[in-house]
């Protein structure tokens, strides 16, 4: 069996290329970064520390190998593999959908028929099911048919955390023990492939809301709460009392939308909170908060962690006041070295605050909840010092 995995990042290697190496498949990386390229093709391994609750220990991740995204054999690769998986964020899928489309129309023309399946594991709500839309888009209509018979796009949610490290080892990678990859089973072509800890399930937009808007909205606040406060790390920010209030209120407050959404029992969605504050803690999962908080307009989109839950407080007439404060902070960050976060600062700047409210996150005009934002936008900085 064969794995062609978009992405040689943290996740692409450590979560999604690790367990798909240990369900005994042979993986290629694709990557436009040549330096990782090149060093998982001289090593052909690497070696990823778990760091778990009770021990530690590293193992090593063998039958890899790696290929330049831009390198035009990988359309052969996309014909000859049984699984691809994605893990480059969600505003490079339409790029990944150009090459898979690519891929697809080799795999026509030379009259193959294994059935090949696609998730992409992103932090977007039915990653998989977009990238299906832009393949769509792209393949010549002839091939539609040929498609929805021998090619699935499987939606899932993973869970997991993997900080960024200075390692002279440019392929080492620490991760924390817990994991989480549900499925969608009912999108799969062909025989489901058996993926070690692999959960499935019928329904999906459950877990995915649970993850999303959980973990990252927990994360998303607390970095940008961090970041007014000249934090680096996420344990600086969680340490900080102020900025913990408000990052766990807001988890609640998201958590009593998610609980009267899909009646979640609320003792275990609260444990679940607690689960994720233990992950932000702990020191050996130490994360940069500017790795956390980049590409802030794809975090302030409608669908996303942060606008998604707050306007699902509105619609159930339950609290949103932190969630508003981690909204407000979001539009405070500024990187110069993030190409989004400088076109969001430029839009507030010419615009004002409250069209970019309007545009970015895609609010009705003259609104509660746009006034919200603004509100907490002006007091934040008060708020947490």
């Amino acid at each position: 069996m064969k794995a062609l995995q978009f992405g040689a990042g943290n996740i692409g290697r450590g979560f999604i290329g690790k367990t798909l190496s240990e369900s005994g498949f042979s993986v290629i990386f694709s990557d436009v970064n040549q330096n990782i390229v090149d060093a998982i093709n001289y090593n052909r391994e690497y070696f990823v520390k778990i760091i778990g609750s009770n021990q530690n220990k590293t193992v090593n991740i063998k039958r890899v190998s790696a290929i330049n995204s831009n390198d035009s054999n990988i359309k052969k690769i996309i014909s000859s593999v049984d699984l691809i998986t994605t893990a480059v964020g969600p505003t490079a899928l339409e790029k990944i959908a150009l090459i898979i489309t690519q891929g697809i129309i080799f795999k026509i023309k030379n009259q193959f028929t294994k059935p090949l399946n696609i998730i992409a594991c992103e932090n977007k709500i039915k990653s998989s099911s977009f990238l299906k839309q832009v393949v769509l888009k792209n393949l010549p209509i002839k091939y539609h048919d040929y498609l929805n018979k021998y090619i699935g796009f499987i939606d899932c949610s993973i869970d997991t955390i993997i900080p960024a490290i200075n390692n002279k080892d440019d392929l080492f990678l620490t991760v924390e023990e817990f994991k989480e990859w549900i499925v969608n089973i009912n999108q799969f072509k062909g025989a489901v492939p058996k993926i070690v800890d692999m959960k499935f399930s019928n329904n999906l937009d459950a877990f995915i809301e649970r993850k999303l808007f959980t973990l990252n909205t927990g994360h998303a606040i607390a970095a940008y709460l961090g970041l007014i406060k000249n934090y680096k790390t996420i344990q600086d920010a969680i340490s900080d009392k102020k900025i913990r209030v408000i990052v766990r209120s807001a988890m609640e407050e998201s958590g009593s939308v998610l609980i009267k959404r899909y009646n979640f029992n609320k003792n275990d969605h609260l444990d679940y909170i607690e689960k994720i504050f233990l992950r932000f803690e702990n020191p050996f999962l130490s994360d940069k908060l500017e790795r956390i908080g980049r590409n802030p307009l794809q975090k302030l989109r409608r669908e996303d962690r942060l606008i998604k839950p707050f306007l699902g407080a509105f619609e159930y007439n339950l609290p949103y006041s932190n969630l508003a404060k981690g909204i407000a902070a979001a539009f405070y960050y500024h990187n110069k070295n993030d190409l989004e976060s400088i076109e969001l600062s430029s839009s507030i700047k010419k615009q004002g605050l409250e069209s970019t409210i309007i545009k970015i996150c895609d609010l009705p005009v003259n609104s509660k909840e746009v006034y919200s934002i603004i509100l907490e936008y002006n007091l934040i900085k008060k708020i947490i010092r």
